[in-house]
């Protein structure tokens, strides 16, 4: 009779969870599932995490619960980037890594302001004339947008050595995986370019300011 008693109660408290806790906690599940998956995979491969770090399951369980996160919209919280490089010393091959995944990270935010503007001009909520100097600006502001880019969280950053037959030795390949709020990517574009367009002109600086009010991107 306890036992059942126990069981009663244990389903009615689960559902009485609310939906967004429980989502949440089946994302939980889902990411710790996908990490032991992949670590697996990966330790098979050779890979490995750098001395000192906590164990690469950890790591992929905290990248796979950022890309699972979802804002209350039900789209992605966060920008995603990977970067890969082989070099034949530790240090250069991570900061070659780095290097991509900012890249990466910067184009990627591009996109998402490039489909932001395309759609309002869709909507007739830019003139058009106002889009293609936006584009424009957008397109060259890639070194911009990454050197604004200060809040980066680095999921994880794994290691393996791979032999350079060619020149008889071995190398160090890396692997990293960058996350950026999209939310704060879109802010600190946001500077990046008003910044460029004022150095063309103020009136420029000016109309994107009103298209950025019109747009609702945060201030």
């Amino acid at each position: 009779m306890k036992n059942l008693l126990f069981f009663l109660l244990a389903a009615l408290l689960g559902l009485s969870l609310p939906t967004q806790a429980q989502d949440i906690r089946n994302k939980d599940f889902k990411a710790i599932k996908l990490a032991k998956q992949e670590a697996k995979k990966r330790q098979k491969e050779g890979w490995d995490v750098a001395p000192g770090s906590v164990p690469m399951e950890k790591l992929f369980e905290k990248a796979w619960t950022l890309e699972l996160e979802t804002d209350e919209n039900g789209d992605n919280k966060y920008l995603m980037a990977t970067g890969a490089a082989v070099a034949g010393t530790k240090t250069a091959a991570d900061q070659a890594a780095m290097t991509a995944a900012r890249n990466e990270l910067a184009a990627a935010i591009q996109t998402k302001i490039s489909q932001l503007i395309q759609t309002k001009t869709a909507n007739d909520q830019i003139d058009q004339e106002t889009a293609n100097t936006l584009d424009k600006t957008i397109a060259n502001g890639k070194a911009l947008i990454q050197a604004s880019l200060r809040q980066v969280q680095t999921a994880y950053k794994i290691y393996r050595d791979v032999q350079d037959k060619q020149n008889k030795r071995n190398n160090v390949a890396v692997e990293v995986k960058l996350f950026y709020n999209q939310e704060e990517a879109i802010r600190a574009a946001q500077k990046a370019i008003r910044q460029q367009l004022e150095n063309e002109s103020d009136e420029l600086g000016k109309e994107l300011d009103q298209v950025l009010d019109e747009m609702g991107w945060p201030e």
